[in-house]
């Protein structure tokens, strides 16, 4: 999607993770502050200026609410 947008704010962009949330029930199972906490992206501690997404960790929790699947999709 952002092939053809080279704007000055953004530089160049590249999706490197997408993650899903599924919920069972369609009004949804746990609100989403909750599901967020699965998710932790830090900078590696060798990395004092990151310059990469390579230079983060991301952090991926099981996630122990019921009826909540995590589906990565895109990821690192």
């Amino acid at each position: 999607m952002w092939d053809l947008d080279r704007s000055a704010s953004r530089g160049q962009m590249a999706t490197r993770g997408l993650y899903v949330f599924e919920h069972e029930s369609e009004f949804g199972n746990a609100p989403s502050h909750m599901l967020f906490k699965a998710i932790q992206i830090e900078r590696k501690e060798d990395v004092e200026v990151p310059r990469s997404a390579a230079d983060y960790n991301v952090n991926i929790e099981d996630v122990k609410i019921e009826g909540i699947k995590l589906h990565q999709v895109v990821g690192l």
